[in-house]
């Protein structure tokens, strides 16, 4: 009767899901990015590299790639980068919610603006 109590116990350890399986969705790789502007759709490429829940990478832009920094918690990212805009510095920043290949969610421009923001993995 021992030995099967035993069996169960390791069978259940062994079943039950792991931290990272319960935590961080994972997007490492190429996105292909949209966000909405007041001068139209502006498309872009993400490229997360991800360390447990931590993000870095490049957001390739048609004017220069820039590096990002951000989080992932459970299914939602959270980045930033800066642009140059005129001489400007703009922060933006992103929120959104990852559900397989896509995300969907909202772009901060500078605390002052949020347009929409979407993004799919690029196929290889």
């Amino acid at each position: 009767m021992r030995t099967l109590f035993l069996a169960l116990v390791v069978a259940a350890f062994a079943a039950a899901p792991t931290a990272s399986a319960q935590g961080a969705a994972q997007v490492a790789g190429e996105w292909n990015a949209t966000m909405n502007t007041p001068g139209g759709p502006r498309a872009f490429k993400v490229v997360f590299v991800q360390t447990g829940d931590s993000l870095s990478g490049t957001v390739k832009r048609a004017t220069g790639d820039v590096p990002l920094k951000g989080s992932v918690k459970g299914n939602e990212v959270t980045f930033s980068y800066t642009i140059d805009y005129g001489g400007n510095a703009i922060a933006l920043t992103v929120i959104a919610t990852v559900t397989g290949d896509a995300m969907k969610g909202a772009i901060d421009l500078s605390g002052g603006v949020t347009e929409a923001f979407t993004a799919e993995r690029a196929k290889p």
